[in-house]
């Protein structure tokens, strides 16, 4: 039972070590905490969601694809529109967090408005059979997770030195 507590956790910290790196790189290149992000994934996700099951049908690596690019496109935007300005007037920090937190309510509300509270599911991307190791049962998402989480912090890690 502990062991797959830990592999649980280890799966969890991953999706949250991928979020951590987000944060890290957005910090380093805006200089702010940029409330925004969590938003921004959010909708990267659903873009992902919408073109899986609602737009084209296509499978995960498009979806993917595309919702990264989407992102890019909504996180390029915020800065643009929101940011931009008061880093060229050299606006204290404290204005451009006031104002990641006024994008990120934005954002969460035309999320409410064009998809709705509801939560919606990826299709399966991976087989739903899972890995025994010993008592532990792992699934090939929880896989996925820690294997891209591992390279990603590492990449950061690279990039810092």
């Amino acid at each position: 039972m502990i062991f797959q507590t830990i592999i649980t956790g280890l799966s969890i910290g991953s999706i949250y070590a991928l979020m951590a790196v987000g944060y890290s790189l957005v910090f380093s290149v805006l200089n702010f905490s940029n409330f925004a992000h969590g938003a921004v994934i959010t909708l990267g996700a659903y873009i992902a969601w919408l073109f899986m099951t609602q737009i084209f049908h296509l499978s995960f690596l498009p979806a993917f694809i595309i919702s990264i690019a989407g992102a890019g496109v909504i996180a390029f935007t915020v800065e643009r529109v929101a940011y931009s300005t008061l880093r060229h007037r050299k606006a204290p920090s404290l204005y451009l967090m006031i104002s990641a937190m006024g994008v990120a309510i934005a954002l969460q509300n035309i999320l409410y408005a064009t998809i709705g509270a509801n939560l919606y599911a990826l299709p399966p991307v991976f087989a739903q059979d899972s890995v025994q190791i010993g008592p532990a049962v792992i699934s090939k998402m929880d896989i996925f997770a820690f294997i891209f989480s591992v390279v990603a912090v590492s990449l950061k890690k690279k990039t810092l030195n």
